[in-house]
């Protein structure tokens, strides 16, 4: 859900039940203002866990066809696709390796669908020859969505 829907709609039931309050019936007034701190707490709230797990980014954008992993003296290539079932602009894209992060090249996109390429992530000194678990971690404005686990060898 928009949180400028539900911000909305959280002013438009202080308004309603100010207006039954002042007016026809004060039972009325009373409860719509109850369940408007309802509504305010479970969708305006940032910290809201109704927010935080049923309407995250991560139920709306996925990263899947992580199959394809390059890597040579400069870089990562990583072919990614992202999967998106609302209108998401995507900020940035992040790979994480044993804590730590490796930021794209990636430019700022809107993914209306489905969205897929190659994105290059600079090799850092630290990665040598192995095996190495990794996700990647896509960052909108809402929040941010990871991807499942997966392996990047290195070979050279």
């Amino acid at each position: 859900m928009d949180f400028k829907f539900s911000l909305g709609l959280f002013i438009g039931f202080i308004v309603a039940g100010a207006s039954f309050i002042i007016g026809s019936s004060h039972c009325i007034g009373i409860s719509i203002l109850v369940l408007t701190v309802i509504w305010g707490f479970s969708f305006v709230n940032p910290k809201s866990p109704v927010r935080k797990y049923w309407w995250s980014v991560s139920s709306k954008l996925g990263i899947v066809s992580l199959s394809k992993v390059g890597v040579n003296d400069r870089y990562l290539t990583i072919y990614v696709g992202l999967r998106s079932v609302s209108v998401n602009q995507v900020d940035k894209i992040c790979l994480k390796i044993r804590r730590k992060q490796l930021v794209s090249d990636w430019q700022p996109t809107r993914v209306e669908a489905d969205e897929s390429r190659y994105i290059n992530f600079t090799r850092p000194d630290w990665l040598h020859k192995g095996e190495y678990e990794a996700n990647l971690i896509a960052y909108t404005p809402y929040g941010f969505s990871r991807s499942e686990k997966f392996l990047v060898r290195v070979d050279t």
